[in-house]
């Protein structure tokens, strides 16, 4: 995801995270209910491991190995746990925990093949799309179950909502090429709009049914349709964020902190204002750097 927006997931997601689950622990439904969704992070991670072969030859038991690995990481979340006196869980976690370490990662081919299934669906003009959910669907989809749950917990959809935006982050951070780039032979402007039209409309209704059922919690309502709103934004904000820092088929650093930065805005809502301005400020320096590379189709 990039070292600046990991360093903001960890300053914003865990504290508050930790929290949540200092105070809810205690109750063995939420306790059981965060084995099971730590469980499922892991096999998701561990299903996508690359290092699997290697481990497996400097390794005497890779599955030893990699169940010592899962379990050092998961110290702090057995912490809250210990301290929550639910001994039942832990033991359930590290129990359930060791079969999944037995179970191959997938391989390449076979993930391709599983999620081109999904991204033929993709309009092919939307690459930054299939390549993000071609690399994340698993994750993707876990979150977006979670954010449908918002119906029962309005906090569920608030956290998938947070988790998908931080997603949907990446998917531009890599440029495409020049010959991509001008293949639409259009305008600056137009190219933009278009751009824009499409990206930001496919993001809208790809929320609409978490936000949705997150309006059955009518006295959250204001606030839900502000971060909607402020959600939207961002969308934006991430195609503009691209083009006024193109360049062809590279990954610009400054982007990747900019972007963290306005997606910490975004979480504390207020300051979504802010990156409504830069957006008005990011148009301009777009369209100013691509005329450089669309200038034959002005």
């Amino acid at each position: 995801m990039g070292l600046f927006r990991a360093i903001i997931l960890l300053m914003v997601l865990v504290p508050g995270l930790t929290l949540f689950l200092y105070q809810k622990l205690p109750d063995p439904r939420y306790a059981y209910a965060s084995v099971g969704i730590a469980l499922l992070f892991i096999l998701m991670i561990h299903r996508s491991r690359k290092d699997y072969r290697f481990l497996a030859k400097v390794s005497a038991i890779p599955t030893l190995t990699i169940f010592t690995e899962y379990l050092a990481f998961s110290i702090p979340f057995l912490a809250l746990l210990v301290v929550s006196r639910q001994y039942l869980p832990i033991l359930s976690y590290i129990v359930l925990l060791f079969p999944v370490c037995f179970i191959a990662p997938s391989s390449k081919n076979t993930r391709e093949r599983t999620y081109s299934r999904f991204v033929k669906y993709i309009p092919p003009g939307m690459f930054e799309w299939q390549s993000g959910f071609r690399g994340s669907l698993l994750a993707i989809t876990l979150l977006y179950a979670v954010g449908l749950a918002g119906i029962y917990r309005i906090w569920l959809a608030a956290v998938s909502v947070g988790l998908l935006m931080m997603t949907f982050l990446t998917f531009y951070a890599e440029n495409e090429s020049r010959q991509i780039l001008c293949a639409s032979e259009q305008s600056v402007g137009d190219f933009l709009k278009s751009k824009l039209f499409r990206h930001v409309g496919y993001w809208t209704i790809f929320l609409l049914p978490i936000f949705a059922t997150a309006l059955v919690h009518y006295e959250y309502a204001p606030y839900t349709l502000a971060a909607f709103a402020a959600v939207i934004n961002l969308a934006v904000f991430a195609v503009l964020l691209k083009y006024a820092f193109y360049r062809p088929a590279a990954s610009v650093g400054i982007s990747q902190l900019i972007g963290a930065f306005a997606g910490l805005c975004t979480i504390i809502l207020p300051l979504s204002v802010v990156v409504f301005v830069t957006n008005i400020i990011l148009f301009f320096k777009a369209k100013q750097n691509l005329t450089y590379y669309l200038d034959a189709y002005r």
